[in-house]
């Protein structure tokens, strides 16, 4: 840092955090990282110099979690002196923000920064309140909307977000005596209140909202709800591959499917249909949501919708962007069905779900707001403008895109050895992974990685189990990418001693799980018809058979003739089918517990060490190892002409 905070200023940021958190934690006020806030205090520079400093809420900070590190400060004076400015691209804006950041190191502030600057209150609340919102989304003039909320809150009309919005807030600011207001209600953005202290800002805040809230429960009594059955929801699982193939088109997305009772109610209204040209609740929103969503009346009808609605995007690109940045995918992030609720698409899961809460607020906004007067939002014009926004587009050229974005990807086996590290692998590869196993500790390792991975603790022998577990991760993300056919079984004996329950033991889980989980994941692909890859950890007894492995051997035997099928019938599809063969990979691996290791190595008349090395390179061969092959096996501009290859990875056979 190149500032320290003074005494007073310390406690002056430390209500601001208080406050801040308790608007931040109100999810009718702000989502995802929505809203901002301000405090104006002092700070000592790098010379001992005493400066006027606005801490803002700084880039990346959610004010429900928000502490002091979350504001970034910046030299009053500068900013004040950008009143006499006319004019000021958001580009320029930003420069000029770098430039009055009292220390580089802190996070970029807010877009609405001036605005904090030009409002000569110590505090400063903006929110995006939903009540606020429904009443301001509306027809309803200024002077209805001033009798609604007091004669001591002032109205702005709509003007885009940063230093435009800025300049008009001075010329309010101009005509008014702002002592005489508790805040200004920015139409289809927001409310923002000022104070002396961060509790009279945040009690204004607060009581505007109330104002709004009373006006709304008067006339719209709230959402109804509805359930699906059974037979709707299986419905629903059988068509999701083909809309997430058909949204997939020019980048592999992951779907979000809302249940939520008052969804699926809302989506067999009148206004389902009808509010899919208004517009999100507030313009911020489009960035991700877009300005339009798709309504079908069945699910049939979707993917028919979906193309007719990238048609239209470039349609509408054309007119009011016209080139001067690249066009964003075309096709819906949103999507409503008539009696099944809605289905958000994005290149993870998480910013699916983001896109969904924010549609659930939006739903929730228009219905009330059309309790109260017509609908009324920012025009397709102004609506292309916020989503081809220039501070946005500057962010996508800089941002690098994850190698395998929108990737679902599965491994059996991923309790442990190979199937676990493969399984990490997925996850820093930016591959959302889902693992099967039996073994129960797949749920906590779920866990542990965390970013919307799935641990499903499932017996690949049984047909039922596997149907289900397809199932839950069709419905939760719409599809499978990647299939690592991982898990297996190995009880070495001779021929003689092989019985018939430990052979079809090998059989069950080697062939049949294998199969299992390779035709319900084929079947997926299919219906995506946007490619896909396998990956089948085949044992090098294939290729090399060592005495006492009949049993083991045999049966990946069929799992390979498996892979060789689905390359066969998969290539039309772009559907990938290769081969590993690890051999003796012994850390974390349960195959060789119960003194399988031990005995292996005696019978080969080796110490558990050397036999772990007994391979030309002399090294021990790691899960690490064999996960980084897979991960390869996946990259379109190495292996991408590749399926049905056969790759060793032993350390050369001896």
């Amino acid at each position: 840092m190149l500032f320290k905070l003074t005494e007073e200023t310390k406690l002056l940021l430390q209500e601001r955090v208080r406050t801040s958190r308790i608007i931040g934690s109100d999810k009718t006020l702000v989502l995802h990282g929505g809203g901002n806030t301000s405090v104006k205090g002092e700070v000592i520079d790098h010379t001992g110099k005493n400066v006027k400093a606005l801490f803002v809420k700084g880039s990346g900070s959610d004010l429900a979690t928000i502490d002091e590190n979350g504001f970034t400060a910046l030299r009053l004076d500068d900013l004040l002196r950008a009143s006499t400015i006319d004019q000021m691209t958001d580009l320029e804006m930003t420069e000029y923000f770098r430039d009055s950041m009292i220390s580089p190191e802190q996070p970029s502030p807010s877009v609405e920064t001036f605005l904090h600057a030009f409002v000569p209150f110590e505090y400063v609340d903006h929110s995006h309140a939903d009540y606020i919102l429904a009443i301001t989304n509306t027809t309803l003039n200024n002077d209805r909307i001033s009798e609604i909320l007091g004669k001591d809150v002032l109205i702005l009309d709509y003007v885009p977000p940063g230093f435009p919005l800025a300049k008009e807030f001075m010329k309010l600011a101009k005509n008014y005596n702002l002592s005489d207001y508790k805040g200004v209600v920015l139409r289809n953005h927001g409310l923002i209140t000022w104070g002396k202290t961060a509790k009279e800002s945040l009690d204004r805040h607060l009581e505007i909202v109330n104002r709004a809230r009373n006006e709304i429960n008067k006339r719209f009594k709230g959402m109804g709800k509805l359930e699906l059955s059974g037979s709707q929801i299986e419905d629903l699982i059988k068509n999701l591959p083909t809309i997430r193939g058909k949204l997939s088109a020019n980048r592999r997305k992951i779907l979000n499917v809302n249940l939520n009772p008052e969804i699926i109610w809302f989506s067999t209204l009148p206004e389902a249909e009808e509010f899919q040209s208004l517009g999100p609740a507030t313009p911020d929103m489009i960035i991700r949501t877009k300005f339009e969503y798709v309504y079908a009346h069945s699910i049939e009808e979707v993917p028919e919708k979906i193309e007719r609605y990238a048609s239209k995007y470039e349609e509408d690109y054309k007119e009011f962007i016209n080139g001067k940045y690249p066009m964003h995918d075309p096709y819906p992030n949103v999507i409503i069905i008539k009696g099944l609720g809605m289905i958000t698409s994005s290149n993870s899961k998480k910013e699916a779900r983001i896109i969904s809460e924010l549609m659930e607020h939006s739903i929730y906004v228009n219905l009330a707001a059309k309790s109260v007067a017509k609908n009324k939002f920012i025009t397709k014009k102004e609506a292309f403008e916020m989503e081809y926004w220039s501070l946005e587009e500057a962010k996508f050229k800089k941002a690098r895109k994850p190698e395998f974005e929108g990737y679902v990807g599965l491994v059996t086996g991923a309790a442990s050895g190979i199937g676990k590290s493969t399984f990490i692998k997925f996850h820093e590869n930016g591959i959302t992974p889902i693992g099967i196993d039996i073994d129960p500790r797949i749920a906590d390792l779920s866990k542990e990685i965390g970013s919307h991975s799935m641990g499903i603790v499932c017996d690949i022998t049984k047909e039922k189990e596997v149907m289900n577990a397809y199932n839950r991760i069709v419905l939760e993300y719409g599809g499978i990418d990647v299939v690592f056919n991982n898990a297996g079984y190995l009880h070495p004996a001779k021929i003689e001693e092989i019985t018939i329950d430990d052979l079809m033991k090998h059989i069950n889980v080697n062939s049949v799980g294998t199969f299992l989980i390779t035709r319900e994941a084929f079947k997926i692909m299919k219906k995506q018809n946007i490619g896909g890859n396998f990956i089948f950890n085949i044992t090098k007894n294939l290729t090399n058979p060592g005495a006492g492995m009949l049993s083991y051997g045999s049966s990946k035997a069929f799992a390979a003739q498996v892979a060789k099928y689905v390359m066969i019938e998969g290539g039309p599809f772009k559907i990938r089918s290769n081969i590993i063969n690890p051999d003796k990979i012994f850390k974390d691996s349960k195959i060789w517990e119960g003194g399988v290791l031990e005995n292996r190595a005696k019978t080969k008349g080796m110490t558990v060490e050397e036999y772990k090395r007994s391979n030309l390179l002399r090294i021990e061969v790691l899960p690490e190892h064999v996960a980084n092959v897979v991960i390869a096996l996946l990259r379109e501009d190495t292996f991408g002409a590749t399926t049905g290859a056969m790759i060793p990875v032993d350390g050369g056979l001896i």
